[in-house]
């Protein structure tokens, strides 16, 4: 589970590195300041209904015309091109080349 600070219906801020459980919340803020538990999969910039029950209170994003949500990372990316999530990282890439460059200069 994550804990989220709801701000205005958007799940505005990801605490769960400095409060892994929503008690551990509890004391630290004005008590109008909304903090809620959610799945895994939820990320910053989701909705949040505080109307409905469990997981349907958060709303996934809705990408707009051209583009797609990558569930694994929480961001959009253009259609067409590879998600976030399976792009290769920087040491990836770096390894990539150094490999390159060593095939080159032996």
């Amino acid at each position: 589970m994550k804990v989220f600070q709801v701000l205005n219906g958007i799940c505005f801020w990801d605490g769960t590195e400095q409060f892994p459980a929503l008690e551990s919340t509890e004391g630290k803020f004005a008590p109008d300041i909304l903090f809620v538990e959610a799945p895994d999969y939820v990320f910053e910039g989701w909705g949040y209904d505080p109307e409905e029950t469990g997981d349907n209170r958060f709303i996934k994003p809705t990408p707009p015309e051209g583009w797609l949500y990558d569930d694994e990372t929480g961001t959009f990316y253009p259609e067409g091109e590879l998600p976030p999530s399976e792009q290769p990282t920087y040491t990836e890439l770096m390894s990539m080349f150094y490999a390159i460059e060593r095939g080159m200069t032996e």
